[in-house]
């Protein structure tokens, strides 16, 4: 289980849960593939230790929102 204090905190900082939970994901297959913890990381889950992370701003969350261009299609295209 994961410290539910610490998830709500973790909202605050990043309030898009999905971001959260992408980003924390994506620390913990870092941390699983032999990253450093960039907190004290005693007796915590990787699960914990992004949170913590996260919460005491030692990764930075970017969301890139990607600009679509609109096609129009008038009638004199469809002939």
């Amino acid at each position: 289980m994961f410290d539910l204090k610490m998830y709500a905190k973790a909202l605050t900082a990043v309030p898009q849960r999905y971001l959260l939970v992408n980003a924390m994901v994506h620390r913990m297959r870092q941390l699983q593939g032999g990253a450093e913890p960039m907190v004290e990381s005693e007796g915590l889950s990787l699960f914990d230790i992004s949170l913590k992370e996260i919460v005491e701003g030692k990764i930075a969350i970017k969301q890139i929102v990607e600009e679509r261009q609109t096609l129009t299609l008038n009638a004199e295209h469809l002939d």
